[in-house]
């Protein structure tokens, strides 16, 4: 089913509509993109660098990045169908978003004043599991609040917000932890506490919600979302195109400290042109995947991802990190046009249903993915053998998409050959 053909109600239409209170949502969407961006750009790698100075390898931090990403895996399907089925006066999906922000801001804030590894552990996991019911409905809000032709402009603008964010983060929020450790981490926790309460006043679309939706299943998600088979092919094509820059985003820092000997400060500098980048380049791609569509962006990302591997062979210095950093952060926004391809597929009733289908599959295999890259890079004690890895696997999404597409032609030539012979028949 494609954007065009998505039958709306005439609340939905005047809904839609309103521009004003669009660009009012978007600003307030954006405001929580921005303190979402906190816990990614620069407290997760200091995260991981501060338990790596502890004695957890990167076999260990594989294994809960890896066992995080299975885990979200069913509970965005279950986070996504529950609000697609919740009623509340406060909307549908921000109940869930508010409830799970003081969990992120506990762990955090506690992070910085252990050094045990049980107690970094455990607070490492919890802020995991508690960003994992973020990650599963902030980016609903998004869909939920923008006419599908705007979709792919309005995910540009919120990367340009957390873009910002992690410029910022990165260049200054590093050098905080340079004179208290502690410091960036209040500092991220403050963030998070304004940015939630600002997006408490968005104003979700008045979607009917089903009087007696039954109780959830693992498969309920799947069900609508793998309705048509193909969406399977796409899904795992849009799961593993991204190889490279998920392997890359894991452990660019770790990489830039223990293989190449940089320091915590040399690599925030160099690493923090990345996210200003994406920022400023978010908007003008997602006007070209909106204008061009989504097919030509991919083979885009792939060739750009082809590119940065290439170059990440040559690293050997600050400023081959930085020019890794730059290709990288074109890279990153050009995936839209993957998520964009299982976005406008959907109806606004069963869009959480959708894409937690695809997240399903993206979040079992990027678990797998990081699992065995942290162990092959303890066992080879080489990098550049999981960025190895990530380029191929890449490669075979590419390879994917291509069959989907390739089925989608084959079903719209039957499809139009049926109702040629029906419309003779008659």
């Amino acid at each position: 089913m494609s954007a065009d053909t998505i039958k709306l109600s005439p609340e939905l239409e005047s809904y839609y509509a309103d521009r004003k209170l669009m660009w009012r949502n978007m600003a307030l969407i954006m405001t929580a993109n921005a303190g979402w961006a906190v816990s990614f750009a620069f407290l997760n790698p200091l995260m991981l660098l501060w338990m790596n100075n502890h004695g957890i390898g990167e076999k260990t931090c594989g294994m809960m990045l890896a066992g995080n990403s299975w885990a979200v895996s069913f509970l965005v399907m279950y986070f996504g169908w529950k609000s697609d089925n919740f009623k509340s006066r406060w909307g549908r999906r921000l109940p869930f978003l508010l409830a799970c922000v003081p969990f992120i801001i506990f762990s955090i804030i506690l992070f910085p004043l252990f050094v045990l590894i049980p107690m970094l552990v455990f607070l490492f996991i919890m802020q995991l599991l508690a960003s994992d019911v973020k990650r599963s409905i902030l980016p609903l809000l998004t869909i939920d609040c923008v006419p599908k032709k705007l979709l792919a402009r309005m995910i540009g603008l919120n990367l340009m917000s957390s873009g910002l964010v992690g410029f910022l983060g990165i260049r200054y929020g590093v050098k905080l932890a340079d004179v208290a450790e502690w410091l960036p981490y209040l500092l991220g926790a403050v963030i998070l506490c304004v940015t939630t309460w600002a997006a408490s006043f968005i104003k979700e679309p008045p979607v009917k919600v089903a009087e007696n939706p039954g109780t959830f299943k693992p498969w309920s998600a799947l069900q609508v979302g793998w309705k048509d088979k193909r969406n399977i092919v796409m899904m795992l094509g849009v799961g593993s195109i991204h190889s490279f820059m998920v392997l890359y985003e894991t452990w660019v820092w770790l990489y830039a400290k223990n293989s190449l000997g940089f320091s915590r400060g040399d690599c925030a500098e160099k690493l923090s042109w990345s996210p200003l980048i994406v920022a400023v380049m978010a908007l003008p791609i997602g006007w070209l995947i909106d204008r061009i569509g989504s097919n030509k962006v991919v083979i885009v990302f792939w060739l750009m991802e082809l590119v940065a591997f290439f170059l990440f062979l040559q690293v050997g210095s600050l400023n081959g990190l930085l020019a890794l950093a730059i290709m990288m952060s074109f890279v990153n926004p050009l995936y839209n046009g993957a998520d964009v391809m299982v976005y406008k597929s959907a109806h606004p009733s069963v869009i959480g249903s959708i894409t937690s289908s695809n997240s399903f599959l993206r979040n079992m295999y990027i678990g797998l993915l990081i699992f065995l890259s942290g162990l092959l890079i303890e066992k080879t004690g080489s990098y550049k053998a999981a960025f190895l890895m990530g380029i191929i696997l890449s490669t075979a999404g590419l390879f994917l998409l291509g069959v989907y597409n390739y089925l989608i032609r084959i079903g719209n030539r039957q499809e139009a050959a049926a109702a040629v012979e029906a419309e003779k028949i008659s």
